[in-house]
């Protein structure tokens, strides 16, 4: 037996292959793709595959409820497999399906698996298809330096933040982080004045280096009674390891970064710093920060897939973010407004 079920995706009533699997989720065919984290409810839609589902559970020795799938991508298609060719059992399935940045049905979809078979769904994608319209003449001194010192996807951040065919997404999350950055802790100390470039910008988060004291500033702020920062320590989501892989240094230097610290800022949204923990002997580090409204997806890296309803968590869209910073200190320092197409 090797049942399986293969998930393909449409959108504006065509196909919408995927592209490739990636270490934090998928990639369709489009323009400026982005990883996309996938979440995925699966559960049994009858009394008979229910049944047949808690006996893989006894055989597997999995808890009550868990039930482990291997989620792959082939011939553009999201496909399930159990996690051997007897851990999927025939039966009548149900799903949901919640991809990063775009509207899927809320109903349950069934997928029926017939013996040594597989069920085929079709699930319809809609993606957010906003733009922004940036507006950088009166930028402050401070935000702008930062910019023109910094290179996105090989092109000064400047001209990438005026490219309009740029992921619109990614230029609201630069532009927001560096708001946010411009007035925390305070508008006079801001820790904006700290970085020396952004390197990189996902979907949700930014990369930069960064000098090496503002572990030492970050330290401060959490020891500070008024709390503008929480210590949390080591990073626990394996997302945030990817910096130190991908530290734009040689791999003799990018060997020294070993140790990561996580700092949480207060309020709403609430700024996640992580800090790479420099050698001695040298002046500059690397942080990754990311805004968060709660608890988001992006934080369980690649295929989530779990039972019942989905999950509160959401990833960070950080064109909807705007509205909230607009309302916070940071909305002196927004320099875009978020076009509906």
């Amino acid at each position: 037996m090797n049942e399986f079920i293969e998930i393909r995706f449409r959108r504006k009533g065509k196909p919408f292959p995927l592209k490739r699997q990636l270490e934090g989720g998928i990639e369709f065919h489009e323009p400026d793709p982005i990883e996309r984290t996938v979440g995925i409810t699966f559960d049994a839609a009858s009394p008979a595959t229910r049944e047949r589902m808690n006996s893989i559970r006894r055989v597997q020795g999995w808890d009550p409820g868990q039930f482990k799938l291997n989620v792959a991508v082939e011939d553009g298609a999201l496909v399930l497999r159990g996690v051997n060719e007897h851990a999927l059992p025939e039966g009548l399935y149900r799903l949901k399906v919640e991809i990063e940045e775009a509207r899927t049905p809320r109903k349950f979809t069934l997928a029926d698996v017939e013996h040594n078979g597989h069920a085929v769904i079709d699930i319809d994608v809609q993606l957010d298809e906003r733009s922004v319209k940036v507006d950088l003449d009166d930028c402050d001194d401070d935000i702008r330096q930062l910019l023109d010192r910094s290179t996105i996807d090989d092109v000064a951040a400047m001209t990438w933040l005026e490219d309009g065919a740029r992921r619109p997404t990614r230029q609201a999350c630069l532009l927001n982080l560096l708001a946010s950055l411009r007035t925390r802790p305070t508008g006079r100390s801001p820790l904006v004045k700290l970085i020396h470039d952004v390197y990189y910008v996902a979907n949700d988060r930014i990369y930069t280096k960064v000098d090496r004291s503002l572990v030492d500033t970050l330290r401060a702020l959490a020891d500070d009674p008024s709390k503008p920062f929480y210590a949390e320590g080591t990073p626990r989501a394996s997302v945030h390891g990817r910096m130190l892989s991908a530290l734009p240094e040689p791999p003799d230097v990018k060997a020294r970064f070993v140790t990561l610290s996580s700092f949480r800022g207060e309020g709403r949204p609430s700024m996640q710093a992580v800090v790479a923990i420099p050698p001695a002997d040298l002046p500059h580090t690397y942080a990754e920060f990311d805004l968060d409204l709660g608890n988001p997806l992006q934080d369980v890296l690649g295929f989530f897939v779990h039972m019942g309803e989905l999950l509160d968590g959401k990833p960070t869209n950080h064109l909807d973010m705007r509205k909230v910073l607009a309302k916070a200190k940071a909305s002196d320092f927004l320099y875009y407004t978020v076009v509906a197409n």
